[in-house]
Formats: structure tokens, sequence, C-alpha cells
């Protein structure tokens, strides 16, 4: 049930993003990755899925300490569409890090990220606000624009923010890992290395273990 909203949208608007420390961050912070792995199914470079991996982030944010995310994404090959990658990445990474709200309470506040002033706004348009907020930050981009201008309609900035996201994220680098390379052309002809980062630890174990799962989860 949704609850009633008797504020303006500025107002919600304004609420919602300083329920989001990141964009008020002192000059000395902490990066924390958010690791992704993209693995792939087949030799089609459309098919694949992800895996990501919010143990750093979100024990750091549970410490108090102030992190900035940053995030990086590995990959086994890296001729896919990058328009149909960012909507997919953008839609995975809102429903496994509202997952994760709800693994760590709802309402409570952890970190730099405090859901307690959210519970007056409908749950499924504050999340989506928050991963909006949360990938800008993530991607490098300016958040602080975003508090100085003046607030339009709800809607309308989460549109807004959508498109800058997926914008950001058909441009952002992949880096190869050796792992999901082999992985990715397991079948076919080795394709361009073009990217690789040779020193890059070995995959965490449950990706590993979830290689031939076919599906997109989280993990922390």
């Amino acid at each position: 049930m949704l609850t009633r909203i008797t504020s303006t949208p500025a107002a919600l608007l304004a609420k919602v993003i300083g329920s989001v420390r990141s964009v008020e961050m002192p000059t000395l912070t902490r990066d924390a990755d958010i690791d992704v792995y993209l693995v792939h199914n087949s030799l089609d470079p459309e098919d694949y899925f992800f895996q990501f991996d919010f143990e750093q982030f979100m024990e750091r944010s549970k410490r108090g300490l102030f992190v900035r995310p940053r995030l990086r994404i590995w990959a086994g090959r890296s001729d896919f569409d990058r328009r149909r990658f960012a909507r997919q990445f953008r839609e995975v990474f809102a429903r496994e890090f509202e997952a994760m709200r709800r693994q760590n309470g709802q309402g409570k506040s952890w970190g730099w990220i405090d859901f307690g002033s959210t519970l007056l706004f409908p749950v499924a348009l504050v999340s989506t606000i928050v991963v909006n907020l949360v990938l800008l930050a993530a991607l490098g981009l300016d958040t602080d624009k975003r508090k100085r201008r003046r607030a339009r309609q709800i809607e309308a900035e989460v549109e807004e923010t959508k498109e800058r996201v997926e914008d950001a994220l058909s441009r952002i680098t992949i880096t190869l890992h050796r792992e999901l390379y082999s992985y990715a052309y397991r079948s076919g002809t080795p394709g361009k290395l073009t990217g690789m980062d040779y020193e890059a630890w070995p995959l965490p174990a449950y990706v590993r273990a979830h290689m031939q799962d076919g599906e997109s989860s989280s993990w922390w």
C-alpha cells in the first residue's frame, strides 16, 4: 500500500536526494568498488548475465565510513551492443540493489545511505531514484548539479537520471578478465584481447560456482 504524499514534488525530491549522503561526500573519501562480472553463456555476444559483488561496498558502509561507490565491470568479451547492455544493467542493478536493501533491514541507516527518511514515499519510486543516484555517483557523474537545479516533477527527474545513467553505461570501460575470456570463447575461436587486465585477481569462488547458472544475481 502506498503512503499518501502531501508534500510538493520539489520537497519530496529534496528529501530523497538528502537520504543519499553520497551527494554530500566530504573531500576525504574512500573508494569502494562495486565489482560486476559479466558472464557469457555462449558464443553469442548478446547472451550474458551479471554477477554483482556488493560485499566490500556494503561492509564499509556498515562501519560508518564515508565511501564513494566506484563501478568496475569485468567481462570475457566487449563486442556486445552497449545500449542494450546499459538498459539491462540498470534494470538488474536496481533489482539487486533493492534486494541488498531488504537484506539489511528496511528503514535502517547503514553507512552513507539512510533509508529511514524514504518511508514517506512509494517504495518502488524511492528505490528507483536512490538506485539512479547511486549509479550516477558510481559512474563519476556530477550529482551536485542535481541538487542546485530547481526540482521539477519527480517522474521527470527519474526519467532524466535514467537517461543519464544509461548514456554513461553505454560508454563505460569494460575490462577483460582472463578467466571470463576463456569461458566466453570456450567452444569457439578466441576473440580480441584488447582491454585485457593480465594482472587481475582470480575470479571470486561464487562467480565460478554460478558461471553455468545463466541468471543474474548478487553476493554480499
